[in-house]
């Protein structure tokens, strides 16, 4: 028996909509807000102190405001990076790194000119440059916060390669840190299955693909493998928002499928 619209989720207390509810092991239903964060946010929320998550609320909303749709990547990229994160053993203060380094990757992109932020197509050669700088500007807006500290350092790092070709300082392997490396996985898998102006959405087999094929030279083939334990999981995922950033008691988030963001 499937819950009706009466029914309400024993954890938050909000209604349960139709198909948007998870079956627990023990036959108890969850909305599927409640059963993501039991299941692979683990607390991080209520684990940052309340000054800081004022803090970090703040710049969310500064990535809305600056790039309406990024707002809605940088929480399904946060799924993905908490779900990949529990198959590679993040955990305490790790996972909450990584939980605000998703969150927060594209804040430097508050640096970059309109006109190259919102290109409808490829960008050149200049403008590149001028989006390559944003994981720089990214750090320096939050890096100077000690508690955001190692969250600034994926900021910093989340474009790099795992053979040194990536940006902005080329490193390679264990010298980029672990939390961007995980995120670069989760990162890829978002992007190659979302809509831009100038290509189609991938499905999500196709998207796996396409990340295996770059297995040793972008991502890190321990990282790649313990995500595509999660494979079935992260499937379920695609296009969904189903976290608010700061907010464990929010509501389902529909998303409809595009997104015009490069770099």
């Amino acid at each position: 028996m499937t819950p009706g619209p009466l029914h309400t989720c024993p954890n938050c207390g909000n209604p349960i909509e139709e198909s948007r509810y998870v079956v627990r092991p023990d036959g108890t239903y969850r909305c599927e807000h409640c059963y993501f964060n039991d299941t692979y946010l683990e607390g991080v929320v209520h684990a940052i102190d309340t000054a800081y998550l004022v803090t970090l609320e703040a710049f969310v909303n500064a990535i809305d405001a600056r790039e309406h749709e990024v707002g809605n990547h940088s929480l399904r990229v946060t799924e993905f990076a908490m779900i990949i994160g529990k198959a590679c053993d993040v955990l305490g203060r790790d996972l909450v790194d990584l939980y605000c380094g998703a969150l927060l990757h594209d804040i430097g992109k508050i640096g970059v000119p309109d006109a190259v932020l919102h290109k409808a197509g490829p960008l050149a050669p200049t403008e590149l440059q001028a989006m390559h700088r944003h994981p720089e500007i990214g750090f320096r807006i939050i890096g100077h916060i000690g508690y955001f500290a190692r969250a600034a350092e994926i900021i910093r790092t989340h474009h790099e390669h795992y053979d040194g070709s990536g940006y902005p300082r080329r490193l390679a392997g264990d010298d980029i840190p672990h939390g961007a490396r995980v995120f670069a996985v989760a990162d890829a898998l978002d992007a190659l299955t979302v809509k831009r102006p100038y290509r189609e959405a991938l499905s999500f087999d196709l998207a796996v693909e396409e990340i295996i094929k770059a297995s040793g030279r972008v991502y890190d083939p321990a990282v790649l493998q313990a995500a595509l334990t999660m494979s079935d999981v992260l499937k379920e995922y695609v296009g969904k928002v189903v976290i608010d950033g700061m907010n464990q008691s929010a509501a389902y988030r529909p998303f409809n499928g595009e997104n015009n963001e490069q770099g």
